[in-house]
């Protein structure tokens, strides 16, 4: 019985023997190599079809060292926001490899990005507190960028809204309209924003001569936990009986919840309470009043945080910089002037 032979998978030299050149212009035609005569580019990549041809990109990134490829990580959390197109911010040619892990695993993740020949980290880590040296040698100089309001870091690029702006914005847009008893549903007091925001809500008060209206912390990682939480949060300060005439809430998603928890004991949005929220997410124009609320232009940061990643990646002599966002307050029909 005769044994037919597989066939073997083409090879670059395969196709340089077919297209009569060396097999290192092959090479440069596979790499993009600018000194590569036209003609022969098209002569090359017609006998690449023709046979079949598959780059072992296995063995490029061996060879050039660039994988053409970035990671996208979220820490503790999952991502709350839609990760723009690559080629939306100049990076044509590379791939994403999206993944999630915790803060005790985010060392382990970065060993194995750095084993990928990952050319750039983009980091989602809205909980993670960590210096700056360590988080630069965890990432085994692989560039990397932080989609995060991270103060206090100098050595790696960020870039982030101003959660102290935002809230005295929210704050004293109540304080102006005559409302001294404010309170609070806040985000978990273990991720930065929300403790800057709780911390800004607290001194901006007390510059104003107001005491502090009560407070309860939620979570807004997803849609569906920040809705409850708003709604259970609500409930909280309700059945605590503090006294309160407005509320700021951390989230569009959050104050869906918290506004039903209200409308629960008869109470009316803007007559009985005034609601200020974050993110102008696209549906808070579209609630039962408009809601006035911060707005945060999320594609904006994440495309500058996907910008400054590849121009790092492009000079590795980049100095790292911090670039702060500064929202504005859309006023809507939530809030009213207290008589």
């Amino acid at each position: 019985m005769t044994e037919t032979k597989k066939s073997s998978r083409p090879t670059i030299r395969d196709v340089a023997r077919e297209s009569g050149v060396s097999y290192q212009t092959v090479s440069r035609v596979l790499n993009e190599h600018p000194k590569v005569a036209p003609n022969t580019r098209q002569r090359v990549l017609r006998t690449m079809d023709k046979l079949g041809f598959q780059r072992n990109l296995a063995a490029q990134m061996l060879t050039t060292q660039r994988s053409q490829t970035i990671q996208v990580i979220a820490v503790d959390g999952r991502f709350p926001f839609e990760v723009p197109l690559l080629d939306s911010t100049g990076s044509t040619g590379y791939m994403a490899i999206y993944s999630e892990c915790t803060s005790s695993t985010l060392g382990q993740t970065l060993e194995l990005a750095a084993a990928r020949l990952v050319e750039g980290i983009f980091l989602y880590a809205p909980r993670l507190y960590i210096d700056d040296d360590d988080l630069l040698t965890l990432s085994h100089g692989i560039p990397v960028v932080r989609r995060d309001f991270a103060l206090g870091s100098k050595k790696i690029t960020w870039v982030g809204f101003d959660q102290v702006r935002a809230t005295q914005l929210a704050v004293q847009h109540l304080i102006d309209l005559g409302h001294y008893q404010i309170a609070e549903v806040t985000g978990t007091l273990r991720a930065i924003n929300a403790s800057l925001r709780h911390e800004t809500w607290q001194k901006t008060l007390r510059a104003n001569g107001l005491d502090l209206g009560p407070s309860v912390s939620g979570d807004f990682s997803t849609t569906q936990s920040a809705m409850q939480t708003g709604y259970e949060g609500m409930r909280q300060i309700l059945e605590g009986g503090a006294p309160f005439t407005a509320v700021v809430i951390a989230n569009d998603n959050m104050t869906i919840g918290a506004v039903h928890a209200l409308r629960e004991q008869g109470l009316r949005i803007p007559d009985d309470v005034s609601v200020v929220s974050f993110d102008n997410a696209p549906h808070a124009q579209f609630l039962d009043p408009p809601l006035t609320t911060v707005d945060f232009d999320f594609d904006l940061q994440n495309k500058l945080a996907f910008q400054f990643l590849f121009e790092l990646i492009k000079d590795s002599e980049t100095a790292p910089h911090q670039h702060v966002l500064l929202p504005n307050l859309i006023v809507r029909d939530s809030t009213r002037p207290l008589m």
